[in-house]
């Protein structure tokens, strides 16, 4: 028996995984398939010779998978010269031809991502440089914004020299009278100008083309290339001189504004200081790099400091500012025991936290790689465009190839049809449109995290503008998933406040949620507490003890009735909450009972705001929880819900879900572990991140930090704000390519004008879709309108 580890970089949920486990199991020699969706891993244990057909099985659902060895580990690669898809397709046919699976390209960034050993390293790179293209590892999951020194003299030199033969052209074209040199030399001269042109700005994109067309494949260098080439030989020397310099300078422009963007992207988003003050054995603090400090160390955090690690405070109570995670402008005040997340800011005193997670395994890790990670799960618009790119150019060029042999044959104008194939094939790269596309994804992924909103792929960010049902489970999410006393009924007490203090101090010797609701009750109302003792618990009725050498139980109704305490005002007292769908808890001594203290699990404030806000943007809420009806169907009349389902088992809310889903697009929210299989199975499943288990966030393929209901509504308003930029870009580009191929062929555009076209097109679009990192303030407008 075999143990073979398969990384699957798609599977975040046990959607994907139960897939993969289903086509798995179904297979001969594999004898169990388990999915561990935090690291993306399928291991298997099997008794097959060949791993191939476990990695193409996978491979039919959809998703990359590669094989991870001994020593795998994540390879993250630089690939500078990777700014179109055209260039990403041809390092992907490499790879597949070298047997190289499982990569994740990323052209907002330039890199490659995969798993694998050392000797996977040299594979890669010899395959991307078997295209003329560099290809540099980077260390850990640092992606630094880097882009190749431009050299500005050279192109402007060049420039000029090309509009100096352009300038010779056309002096002995119209002023021949004053032309200082002969016919042919003149020619002479245009040509050899526009040839040092060419020479000084084009040599690394015809090396690049060569090597594109001599491994059969169509980039923007070959077309170029081809272009500046064919209009040489018509004789078109100052105008093809032109054409490449312009190409050059249009694709360094473009160069610096996508490293704009990446570089925006990059800083909106990486927060996490490099160094922590971690204690040492002689009770000093030195400064280590955050990456060298793991869990269970012990970190001091200054007064205006950022959070270098997550954590739990031990020591020292402070505000932090958790913006940068949760999207939150006012502060929150932590104390011993609080969780704090790296990135976040310590406003206003020193503290001393225990390390929770390592610097990779962080939260502000786990939002990076969402985001730059989204083209895992790509959203119909990336499909749709990946698609045409993947036809475009070669149907561009098979219909400019036919535009300069077909037409001569009738006409006879061979050197005119020619011309007007060579401006096709200057506009024949879809790098606008495809570009523009992982960009807008991106730069909204980045303003969700600013929301507070974590969302683990482009598929669900533009899907979720189409939610019409949304799931809501009861505790934690519409409610604080933390009882408090909002009412009490004294009945034989002739000190209320002494009463108040007996019971806070039986209570504080118990953690259960409903004691402790009740000391905090004591604790707001200033009372006093006292010591207990002969404290005990009395099974499956509550608590008792000595408090003053008096005899006091914290019970519930059931134990009245069977000791003979529950008289009509008693069970008046319980009913009275009980029919709110609250808890009731009694205090009662040896004579009777002194008082009944009504407890409910509180409304969130945010809760009411944010059902609002759903109706705004066309959902309907379904409330589906375990709680009995009672308790639900008082929550839900508070709040407005018309569809509620109470008393439900896990396998019941996934039930429901997937009824709603044979109407319409659904989404769950919720924070327990009962809730992950409902969120997993829900077209999106949303998760309350902050007090979220780990395995409701898990399932989730959306994460909400600032814990908001609202902020679901602003899920839906980005969605559609993205889906409208991603539309305006793809029209946009489309219509250009279409206007341009229609001047071409009607013999109104030049070559240097179809050059512009294409790069400006790039620019305009690269720059419409980073509108998408400032439009938290139109998120928030929207959303204080919808209040009104």
């Amino acid at each position: 028996m075999s143990t073979l580890l398969i990384h699957v970089p798609a599977m975040c949920c046990p959607v994907e995984g139960g897939k993969i486990e289903e086509h798995l199991t179904a297979m001969d020699g594999i004898s169990s398939v388990r999915c561990e969706y935090s690291s993306r891993t399928v291991i298997v244990e099997h008794t097959l010779d060949d791993i191939q057909p476990m990695l193409e099985a996978i491979l039919s659902l959809g998703m990359e998978a590669a094989p991870i060895g001994t020593g795998s580990h994540h390879l993250l690669f630089s690939v500078p010269e990777m700014d179109c898809p055209v260039e990403a397709g041809q390092i992907e046919r490499r790879f597949e031809k070298e047997g190289i699976v499982g990569a994740e390209f990323n052209l907002v960034n330039r890199t490659i991502a995969i798993e694998g050993d050392d000797q996977l390293v040299k594979r890669v790179i010899a395959a991307v440089e078997a295209y003329g293209y560099s290809a540099k590892p980077l260390k850990g999951r640092e992606v630094k914004v880097e882009s190749d020194p431009i050299p500005w003299g050279l192109y402007i030199g060049a420039l000029l020299i090309a509009l100096l033969s352009e300038a010779i052209e056309l002096w002995g074209e119209y002023a021949t009278d004053s032309f200082p040199f002969s016919h042919d030399v003149g020619e002479w001269l245009t040509l050899g100008l526009a040839v040092l042109a060419i020479a000084m700005s084009g040599i690394t994109t015809f090396k690049n083309g060569l090597l594109a067309i001599k491994n059969r494949t169509l980039n923007m260098n070959a077309l170029m290339a081809v272009a500046v080439v064919g209009g040489v030989l018509i004789g078109a020397w100052p105008e093809a001189a032109m054409v490449m310099v312009l190409f050059q300078i249009s694709e360094s422009i473009e160069q610096l504004s996508m490293a704009k963007a990446r570089r925006s992207i990059r800083d909106l988003m990486n927060v996490t200081p490099e160094k922590a003050m971690v204690a040492q054995g002689d009770g000093t603090f030195e400064a280590v790099a955050v990456e060298e400090v793991g869990p269970g160390a012990l970190v001091r955090v200054s007064p205006g400091d950022r959070i270098p690690l997550d954590g739990r405070i031990v020591k020292g109570n402070t505000s932090i500012d958790q913006s940068s995670v949760t999207g939150e402008g006012l502060p929150v005040d932590k104390e011993p025991g609080d969780t704090v997340w790296s990135g976040t800011v310590n406003r206003t005193h020193t503290i001393e936290m225990l390390v929770t997670a390592a610097a990779s395994d962080s939260l502000s890790s786990r939002i990076i790689d969402a985001v730059e990670n989204a083209r895992a799960s790509k959203s119909p618009v990336q499909r749709f465009v990946d698609r045409f790119a993947a036809v475009y150019t070669p149907i561009v060029f098979v219909v400019a190839a036919a535009v300069a042999i077909v037409p001569p044959l009738f006409d006879g104008l061979w050197s005119e049809w020619l011309y007007k194939a060579l401006c096709l094939l200057v506009i024949a790269c879809p790098c606008a449109l495809v570009i523009s596309t992982p960009v807008t994804i991106v730069s909204a992924l980045a303003t969700a995290t600013r929301c507070g909103l974590l969302i683990k792929g482009g598929l669900y960010l533009e899907e979720a503008r189409k939610l019409v049902n949304i799931g809501l489970d009861k505790t934690g999410t519409l409610t604080r998933g933390e009882p408090e006393v909002t009412d009490v009924s004294y009945l034989m007490s002739f000190d209320e406040r002494l009463t108040g203090s007996l019971a806070a101090s039986l209570a504080s010797m118990n953690k259960h949620p409903l004691s402790q609701a009740i000391v905090r009750w004591a604790h707001h109302q200033n009372l006093p507490t006292y010591d207990v003792d002969e404290f005990e618990a009395i099974a499956g009725a509550g608590v008792q003890g000595r408090v003053q050498n008096g005899l006091l139980r914290l019970v519930n109704l059931r134990w009245l009735e069977e000791a003979g305490l529950a008289d009509e005002s008693v069970r008046t007292a319980f009913a009275k909450y009980t029919e709110k769908g609250m808890s009731a808890v009694a205090l009662a001594d040896t004579f009777g009972v002194q008082a009944v203290f009504g407890l409910a699990d509180k409304i969130k404030d945010d809760a009411r705001d944010g059902l609002r806000q759903l109706a705004d943007v066309g959902l309907t809420p379904w409330l589906l929880t375990g709680d009995n009806k009672t308790a639900a169907h008082a929550l839900a009349s508070e709040l407005g819900i018309k569809n509620v389902k109470a008393e439900l088992l896990p396998e019941d809310k996934l039930n429901h879900i997937d009824n709603l889903q044979k109407n319409r697009l659904t989404a769950m929210v919720g924070d327990g572990i009962n809730d992950a299989p409902a969120l997993a199975k829900s077209d999106i499943g949303i998760a309350m991140g902050v007090r979220g288990t780990d395995s409701a966030i898990e399932a989730a393929h959306i994460a909400v930090m600032d814990d908001r209901i609202s902020s679901i509504a602003t899920l839906v308003r980005l969605s559609k704000m993205t889906h409208s930029v991603l539309i305006q870009n793809i029209v946009f580009a489309i219509g250009i390519k279409i206007l341009f191929t229609i001047l071409a062929l009607t013999g109104f555009a030049t070559m240097w004008m179809a050059v512009f076209a294409d790069t400006g097109t790039c620019l305009i679009v690269v720059a419409n879709g980073m509108r998408m990192l400032h439009a938290k303030d139109k998120l928030d407008r929207m959303a204080e309108i919808a209040r009104r």
